[in-house]
């Protein structure tokens, strides 16, 4: 029975017009590995030039052309950067050869650990490039910038010791003139990009899993542990951990709209453990919790509208961290300074007395009875709060114990204790709600970023839960405080130092 070559699927692009024939030839179609085929690594340039012979001179002198006539299998031919049946012109959004692609395209061999091996390629020369100013540039979207190409030729990459080369140092002045108009000494002097052989790692830091939302490769581990921190500080304090779960993810690399976003999603999972383990103890007030959420779900549609015109107004990352400075820093402060009366004996030990805004709610209409707090005031005061922690939760990723929690004891005058828990179940709905609608509007929520964070909190949260029990209502308000306070800081620092390109500062759509 004679063989039956398989169909080849038809070419699609610039290619389109040809017949299957003008690259493969007549008869049978042989198999790349074949000396034979027209598609052998070592007769490709011969085959693409036949239409493409300017490009061909320039390819075969170099250092890819030359490295395949020595029989380098692993050296690139034009089919490993521009395709075969799918070969798209290079302005085309699609195509390898897109400005947008290139640092892609050129990664297949440069930051393969199996090809760096067997050769003498610098390693880490793509991933050092998206470290410079024209790679952040282009991560922006900002396609108008230089690529790898753009310096090292194309079709013509050479050493930088040939004379020929765009990077020799003799022709560095006319490569980056081909884009600056000004090229002086110190601009060429600040040229490089990072390359050399990678450090050693460990299992533990080789352990990475990509996070598609975020856009970003990250240790599994690293997540779960934040996570577990957070957690802690969830069931110890009654606070959903956004307040610090969010700077951190920012700190390690998520977009700001993501990390807010997927906290929220995340501490509807955390604080769900902590509340049920407060209920257990009597610490929760389910009808103070339920008419403060009735007001955070309208907060939470109205805090989602918000982050959708920053991040279409740009710098989104800017806005949140401001916020945060503010929002942290007066809250942290005013606690701090509370509680630490309270807990040296200058001030009323245990719970702190009714401030004015209480006493005046408590004059209002709608007046209600939260039988678990002891406490009578108008439905306003919770409900007016729910909705303020409702927009935050929205705007800055978290569930709004850090603000919620010191609004029930100092304003609606909640019983430390039963603020925790009370806290931590209305913390349930809000986030679960802002969740869903930043997933719909947004589209921001990792999923798989949420879960791995989840696994660690909410184990953190169990022994967050049996640590409360030993601390007195003014101590947990103080070490609440001082962790505010650090994470504002932290914020301050970031939002007041120096970026390490200005780029940093284009529109983005609140991370990419």
């Amino acid at each position: 029975m004679p063989q039956v070559t398989p169909a080849l699927p038809p070419p699609i692009g610039v290619h389109a017009p040809l017949a299957c024939a003008d690259c493969h030839g007549q008869g049978e179609v042989l198999p790349r590995h074949d000396p034979a085929s027209p598609f052998n690594p070592s007769r490709v340039a011969v085959t693409c030039g036949r239409c493409h012979e300017p490009e061909r001179a320039l390819y075969t002198a170099s250092v890819h052309g030359t490295a395949v006539a020595k029989g380098d299998q692993a050296a690139p031919t034009c089919v490993s950067c521009h395709g075969g049946h799918v070969l798209l012109q290079g302005r085309t959004a699609g195509s390898a050869a897109n400005a947008g692609k290139v640092p892609i395209t050129c990664a297949r061999c440069h930051e393969d650990p199996a090809v760096l091996r067997h050769t003498s390629l610098p390693y880490a020369a793509v991933e050092g490039y998206e470290a410079t100013f024209h790679g952040d540039a282009l991560a922006h979207g900002i396609a108008e910038v230089a690529t790898c190409a753009s310096c090292h030729g194309a079709h013509d990459v050479l050493p930088a010791s040939d004379p020929r080369s765009r990077v020799n140092p003799a022709n560095l002045k006319t490569t980056c003139g081909s884009c600056h108009r000004q090229v002086t000494a110190e601009m060429i002097a600040a040229i490089t990009h990072d390359e050399g052989p990678p450090e050693k790692e460990s299992l533990l830091q080789r352990l990475k899993v990509y996070f598609p939302v975020a856009g970003t490769p990250l240790n599994p581990l690293l997540i779960s542990g934040m996570g577990a921190l957070v957690g802690f500080l969830s069931g110890l304090f009654g606070v959903g951990g956004g307040f610090l779960m969010t700077p951190l993810l920012i700190f390690i690399g998520i977009p700001a709209a993501v990390a807010a976003a997927t906290d929220a999603a995340q501490i509807t999972a955390g604080a769900t453990s902590g509340a049920l383990s407060h209920s257990r103890l009597g610490n929760v007030d389910y009808k103070m919790g339920l008419v403060i959420v009735a007001g955070g779900v309208s907060g939470g549609f109205v805090g989602v509208q918000i982050v959708k015109l920053l991040r279409n107004l740009g710098n989104f990352d800017f806005f949140l961290k401001g916020v945060y400075v503010l929002v942290l820093g007066f809250i942290g402060t005013t606690m701090f300074l509370e509680g630490l009366r309270a807990w040296r004996g200058r001030g009323q030990a245990g719970e702190p007395k009714k401030g004015r805004l209480t006493l005046f709610f408590a004059r209002l209409p709608l007046q209600m009875y939260f039988p678990k707090c002891g406490l009578r005031t108008s439905v306003f005061l919770p409900v007016l709060a729910g909705f303020m922690v409702g927009v935050l939760a929205a705007f800055l990723g978290v569930g709004g114990g850090f603000i919620m929690l010191p609004a029930m004891i100092y304003i609606i005058g909640i019983p430390t204790r039963v603020a925790v828990g009370t806290d931590l179940f209305q913390i349930v709905l809000t986030s679960a709600n802002v969740s869903l609608q930043q997933a719909i509007v947004n589209h921001t929520v990792d999923i798989l970023l949420a879960v791995v964070l989840f696994a660690g909190s909410v184990i953190g949260a169990q022994f967050g839960v049996m640590a409360s029990k030993h601390l007195r209502g003014e101590q947990i308000r103080v070490f609440l405080a001082i962790i505010v306070m650090a994470v504002m800081a932290m914020l301050l620092f970031q939002l007041l130092s120096t970026p390490a390109h200005l780029i940093d500062f284009a529109k983005s759509g609140g991370g990419h």
